[in-house]
């Protein structure tokens, strides 16, 4: 059965925030002997997979795959090549015995700055760039194709990111090979940038967030009002507003006694809603969980700092 990482998550409950319960997932289809080729964690929500049995994984892509209980500690790591969507989207390519023409129009026509030269789907014989076919037409106008063709780099898809990007810095680009070690798309330079950009814009709000929950939690209560609501018993050892998370400011501003205090004109379970969303969304984006938030995310954060400074009448948070 073929089925799109998303509508797979889909049949699990997931919360607002698209955090996925992933243990439970791997635990429910360990327990009717199934798993995903190729792994549903280490690729893009769009991609799709096909729910085979270990033994069919195994023999279509020659190697073992490994247990729910082995793959627990997976949700730890970073991302991967195929968490990007470039990475298993296809690969254009021309053979090698193609001609410069043949590869500028593919390139034209498709706006890219590079192709693989295939042969097959499995063996790469190489890249040609703009680069290196106005290098090789310099160094000899009567340069042939081969003469254009330079070496690629690839990468597997359920390789670490962080461990292709060296190669991107030099190459800007890598070829992507998948379960079955075909070549299946290309990942850029661009790619990687993006995807950065999308985990490194809620972590800076989120960070803001922090920052200025903090400030005003500090100065409008005591410790002592603080830690009765999160560390009653003293088993966190919270001695300062510094020793504070996102769970604690909720609980605090949660608390009727201390939201009257701010005397803020909001209604105080509609904001503690929103303010519950955002600690999972936190929650998602510290543990750098490569399944994109939400549209509306950054608006939301945005939406809830500048309420947090229109409505500090009392002058509590630095600007």
């Amino acid at each position: 059965m073929n089925i799109a990482v998303r509508d797979l998550l889909a049949q699990w409950d997931t919360k607002a925030d698209s955090t996925t319960p992933y243990q439970r997932i791997d635990a429910d289809l360990a327990n009717h002997g199934l798993t995903t080729s190729p792994s549903y964690r280490k690729v893009s929500m769009d991609t799709t997979v096909r729910l085979v049995t270990p033994s069919q994984n195994t023999e279509a892509t020659g190697h073992a795959s490994a247990d729910a209980d082995d793959d627990e500690n997976e949700l730890d790591i970073g991302l991967t090549v195929g968490n990007l969507p470039a990475a298993l989207s296809d690969v254009v390519s021309v053979p090698p015995t193609a001609t410069f023409d043949e590869a500028i129009t593919v390139m034209m026509l498709n706006g890219y700055s590079q192709l693989a030269v295939l042969s097959g789907t499995h063996t790469l014989r190489g890249a040609v760039t703009w680069q290196s076919i106005a290098y090789a037409r310099h160094a000899n106008p009567n340069a042939s194709f081969a003469d254009a063709i330079i070496p690629a780099r690839e990468a597997r898809y359920d390789q670490e990111l962080v461990e292709v990007l060296p190669d991107l810095e030099t190459w800007d680009f890598v070829f992507v090979r998948d379960e079955k070690n075909a070549v299946a798309g290309i990942v850029t330079t661009a790619d990687v940038v993006r995807k950065y950009r999308e985990l490194s814009t809620p972590f800076i709000l989120i960070g803001e967030l922090d920052q200025v929950l903090r400030q005003l939690i500090s100065r409008a209560f005591t410790l002592e009002e603080v830690t009765s609501l999160c560390d009653a018993d003293g088993s966190r050892s919270i001695k300062s507003f510094d020793d504070l998370e996102m769970g604690d400011y909720q609980r605090v501003l949660e608390n009727p006694e201390r939201w009257v205090k701010l005397g803020w004109p909001l209604d105080r379970a509609t904001f503690i809603k929103r303010l519950d969303e955002l600690r999972v969304i936190r929650n998602n984006v510290m543990h750098f969980n490569p399944e994109p938030l939400q549209a509306n995310t950054v608006d939301r954060l945005r939406f809830i700092l500048k309420l947090l400074r229109d409505f500090d009448f009392g002058g509590l948070i630095t600007q």
